[in-house]
């Protein structure tokens, strides 16, 4: 078996067992559990000794409906971890460098206050952090360059924030005319696992607006319309870029 070799379909099987259980103590409620182990193929930009990414998941949630249907809501918690990461360096090598732990809440509320008026909200909480991570770091020195490892667990991993928050709602009239709005925050992120640098927290609008006659759909859709400056994930490791402007966007449909 050479470096490139990957799992045969019974060692996926060994590495990949799923676990599900729902339990309805009445028709609006469900509760749920479920636990699983997965992997995926290592990275071809790995340098050195390839080795599968292994992860394990256990999740707990709940789901409920009032008012006929027209009110949905679901809460989850989850704990996810993570082994031989790939993570690149500041000279752009991918090494299999420890493992990461994530844990988080979700939260999803859809409703319909009324008819053809849909609203929804969604909320995510994630704590994530590097539970064994070293890194070679480059010092330079009088003399010469030279390498000193830095051990990071218990960082934050980079662009991973701990709070994002969706609303969006819609309105469509009889005549064919529908509008929409929303808006969503991100808050703060490190930019790098040596957690150094942060970007700072956005909160940016969008809109919608929509008009359907037979077989036709005009709409536009309006980005970013308070045209909020803010940063988002560059190329690769520790670089971020400007995020988008306000911008408009047509489309024309037809349907067969």
């Amino acid at each position: 078996i050479g470096p490139f070799a990957t799992p045969t379909n019974r060692e996926y099987k060994k590495l990949s067992p799923m676990l599900g259980l729902t339990y309805s103590p009445a028709s609006t409620l469900s509760l749920y559990a479920s636990a699983g182990r997965a992997f995926a193929p290592p990275s071809s930009q790995v340098v050195g000794e390839l080795e599968a990414e292994k992860s394990a998941q256990l999740e707990f949630g709940i789901k409920t409906q009032a008012f006929n249907g027209k009110l949905t809501a679901s809460l989850a918690w989850y704990q996810l971890e993570k082994e031989n990461l790939a993570i690149a360096d500041s000279g752009g090598l991918t090494y299999h460098t420890g493992s990461q732990r994530s844990r988080g809440v979700e939260i999803d509320v859809m409703a319909q206050p009324a008819q053809n008026w849909q609203a929804f909200i969604a909320y995510a909480f994630t704590d994530a952090e590097f539970t064994r991570f070293s890194e070679d770091v480059q010092i330079a020195t009088a003399s010469r360059l030279k390498f000193r490892r830095i051990d990071r667990s218990g960082n934050t991993p980079a662009f991973v924030p701990k709070h994002i928050l969706n609303l969006w709602t819609n309105k469509a009239f009889k005549n064919g005319l529908g509008i929409g709005g929303g808006a969503r925050y991100i808050s703060s992120q490190f930019i790098d696992e040596d957690n150094a640098f942060k970007i700072d927290e956005a909160f940016t609008l969008d809109g919608m607006i929509y008009y359907n006659f037979g077989n036709w759909r005009w709409s536009f859709n309006l980005k970013n319309l308070a045209d909020t400056e803010y940063e988002t994930r560059g190329f690769g490791s520790a670089s971020v870029l400007p995020g988008n402007p306000f911008a408009v966007y047509g489309a024309v449909e037809f349907k067969l």
